[in-house]
């Protein structure tokens, strides 16, 4: 779909002259100028809205990985706390003096 043209241009004006009348015109463009702005600051405000969830979303999602994170370090360490008990008890045992 492409851009109108001053041909196209030429024959809305006159068939809306011819509709409404040279009284009436200067009414219809002012309130087809209102309506288009009001169009744009509908679209405007939606694009405001729809920036607002996608940015809240993504900090969600960097609150859920650092969660995420956070345990997965934590299971690490449990692991390695498992691994250091069990070494210091072998150490222990093959220090202990045998009674």
């Amino acid at each position: 779909m492409g851009s109108i043209g001053w041909t196209e241009l030429i024959v809305i004006l006159v068939a809306a002259l011819l509709i409404f009348g040279p009284g009436k015109l200067p009414e219809v463009g002012a309130t087809l100028g209102k309506a288009i702005r009001e169009f744009k600051g509908a679209v405007n405000n939606i694009d405001a809205d729809i920036k607002k969830e996608v940015n809240d979303i993504k900090s969600e999602v960097g609150d859920i990985k650092s969660e995420v994170n956070f345990v997965k370090d934590a299971v690490d360490v449990k692991g390695a706390m498992k691994d250091l008990e069990k070494e210091l008890k072998e150490v222990v045992t093959e220090e202990a003096p045998k009674a």
